[in-house]
């Protein structure tokens, strides 16, 4: 086998486990990145509407039910847990 073929074929194999090493590397910090910061609690923070007193609330695996009340009627507030976002209304006259 010709020598110069040899050492070609040696350095471009090291370049390669060279690039694998360094890429493998990257692509373990960004997901050790990304854990950290899935792990970080997040606040749901709901307010009342203006004269209406808390009335209970039901947690299911992605929704949360909030009711409040007044004299005229009971408003039950619909959250989607995941994102925070605010779902759906539900009004009851009484």
């Amino acid at each position: 086998m010709n020598l110069k073929l040899l050492k070609f074929v040696v350095i471009f194999m090291g370049i390669i486990i060279i690039f694998g090493v360094l890429s493998l590397g990257v692509a373990i910090y960004y997901k050790f990145k990304n854990l950290t910061n899935n792990t970080n609690e997040k606040t749901l923070l709901i307010t009342s509407p203006k004269q209406m007193q808390y009335l209970k609330h039901k947690i299911t695996s992605d929704q949360i039910f909030i009711s409040y009340e007044n004299a005229e009627k009971i408003i039950i507030k619909i959250f989607n847990i995941n994102n925070g976002k605010f779902t759906k209304q539900i009004e009851i006259l009484k």
